[in-house]
C-alpha cells in the first residue's frame, strides 16, 4: 500500500494569527511587515490581496494600493507559540512529521488511517474543524502519496481547502496548471521555460520525456527529479524529529527573494526561537553554530554558502547563542539577494553526560555571590539570629 502523506499549510498564518489577537481585524485589509522608505510587506490578509498586495511588495506600493491599509509589526514570539501548538495537536495523528517552515509541515498520516478504520475525507476535515474551533487556525491540506504531491495538493485550493491527488489523478489535476506553480521551480527560471513552448506542468513533463537536453539548459539536473516527482515515485520520507540528532536546525525559504537584512534577521531570530528551545526540551547541548544562505540569483543548483562557529563551551544558554549567531551572520552576510536561510546548532552532548567549564561571566557572577554569603553570615554571626538572607532565599 503507498503510504498517505500530509502537507498542512497555515493559511495567511502571520495575518490569521493578528485577528486571533484581534478579531476586529477580520475581514480587514492589512498588511504584517515593516513601514517606512524600506518596509517590505510580510504577509498580507486575504482581503489585501483584493486590492493587488502581495507578499515581497514595498509597503509604500501597499499603501497606494490601498489607502486605509493596516500597518503590523511582526510579533514573532507569539507566531512562535502559535506553531507549537499547531505541531503538537498534530502529534496525536502521528509521531512522524517534519515541520518545513514556521506554518508548513508533512505528516505520515499511514499508520493511523490503518488503524482507525475511518474515511480520509473524514480524519481531514476533523483535523480541519478542531485546529479552527480549539485554536482559530486556518489550514489547507494536501495528501497524496508523496512528499511533492501532498505539498502540490495544499496550494491547489485556499485558504481551507482539502485536497487529495491520487497517483492516478495527477495528468487530470496537475499537467493543466501553469509551469510556474510546480513546486521547486523559481520565478526567473518560468520565462526560459516558455521560450521553450512550456507553458504547463503537463508540457514540462512531455519535456522531460521527449527533450531533456533542452530542459537540461534550463533547469540543470533539477530535470531528472521532475519525471519521478509527476509520476509519483519521488520521495514519500517524512523525517521523525524523534530521532537522537547529531545537530537540531531549521531552514526557510522566505516569503520572497530579498537582500533586506531586517527581514532576513526576523527570520533568523525565529528560527534561533524555536531550534534553542527544541534543543534544551531534549536535554542537549551544544557547541557549533552553523549558518547557511541560499543564492536567489543561481536557478540551476541554487548555490548555497555556509558558515560556523565554534563556541568556548558547550552550552544551552539562548542568549549567548543569539548573540553568537547574530555576530556571525553580521559577519558573514554579503548583502546579496537570498531565498533562504538556514540555523543549525551541531557537535550536541547530552547536558546531563558534559561537565560545562565555567566561564569568566559565570565565575564573576560566582564570586559576588560567595562573597554576598560570606557577608551575611559574618553578620549574622555578630547578632546571634538568621537575620540576613539572601532575597531568592525568602519565602514568597
Amino acid at each position: 500500500m503507498s503510504k498517505i502523506i500530509l502537507h498542512l499549510d497555515l493559511d495567511a498564518f502571520f495575518c490569521r494569527a493578528e485577528e486571533i489577537k484581534n478579531p476586529s481585524l477580520e475581514g480587514k485589509p492589512f498588511i504584517v511587515g515593516g513601514d517606512g522608505r524600506k518596509g517590505i510587506v510580510s504577509t498580507c490578509s486575504y482581503k489585501a490581496r483584493e486590492y493587488g498586495i502581495h507578499s515581497g511588495m514595498p509597503t509604500f506600493q501597499a499603501k497606494m494600493l490601498c489607502k486605509n491599509i493596516l500597518i503590523l509589526p511582526g510579533d514573532y514570539h507569539y507566531y512562535s507559540l502559535l506553531s507549537k501548538e499547531f505541531i503538537n495537536y498534530l502529534k496525536r495523528y502521528s509521531k512522524k512529521i517534519q515541520q518545513m517552515s514556521i506554518d508548513e509541515c508533512f505528516l505520515d498520516l499511514t499508520e493511523y488511517y490503518e488503524k482507525s478504520g475511518k474515511k480520509i475525507t473524514e480524519i481531514l476535515k476533523k483535523i480541519q474543524n478542531e485546529l479552527f474551533e480549539k485554536y482559530k487556525l486556518k489550514v489547507s491540506i494536501g495528501v497524496g502519496t508523496t512528499k511533492f504531491i501532498a505539498k502540490m495538493a495544499s496550494d491547489y485550493k485556499k485558504p481551507m481547502g482539502i485536497t487529495i491527488i491520487r497517483n492516478r489523478d495527477i495528468p487530470k489535476m496537475l499537467f493543466p496548471l501553469p509551469v510556474k506553480s510546480f513546486f521547486g521551480i523559481g520565478k526567473k527560471t518560468v520565462p526560459k521555460l516558455n521560450q521553450l513552448g512550456i507553458y504547463t506542468i503537463g508540457d514540462l513533463y512531455n519535456h522531460c520525456l521527449n527533450d531533456l537536453n533542452e530542459v537540461n539548459d534550463v533547469v540543470g539536473k533539477f530535470s531528472a527529479d521532475i519525471i519521478n516527482e509527476l509520476e509519483g515515485k519521488s520521495s514519500d520520507e517524512v523525517s521523525t524529529e524523534f530521532i537522537e540528532p547529531k545537530s537540531i536546525g531549521m531552514s526557510r525559504t522566505l516569503d520572497y527573494d530579498t537582500n533586506n537584512r531586517e527581514v532576513i534577521l526576523e527570520m533568523l531570530e525565529f528560527q534561533i526561537d524555536n531550534v534553542v528551545d527544541s534543543m534544551i526540551e531534549q536535554q542537549m547541548l551544544t557547541k557549533t553554530i552553523y549558518l547557511v544562505y541560499k543564492d536567489a540569483a543561481c536557478d540551476n543548483d541554487f548555490k548555497e554558502k555556509s558558515f560556523s562557529h565554534s563556541l568556548n563551551n558547550y552550552t544551552d544558554n539562548k542568549e549567548l547563542i543569539r548573540k553568537e549567531t547574530i555576530s556571525l551572520f553580521n559577519k558573514t552576510y554579503d548583502g546579496k539577494v537570498i531565498r533562504l536561510i538556514g540555523f543549525t546548532l551541531k557537535n550536541l552532548k547530552e547536558k546531563e553526560n558534559t561537565v560545562v567549564q565555567m566561564t569568566f561571566e559565570d565565575f564573576a557572577k560566582h564570586e559576588e555571590n560567595s562573597k554576598s554569603f560570606i557577608i551575611m553570615n559574618e553578620l549574622n554571626r555578630v547578632y546571634n539570629k538568621p537575620i540576613f538572607k539572601k532575597l531568592s532565599d525568602l519565602e514568597k
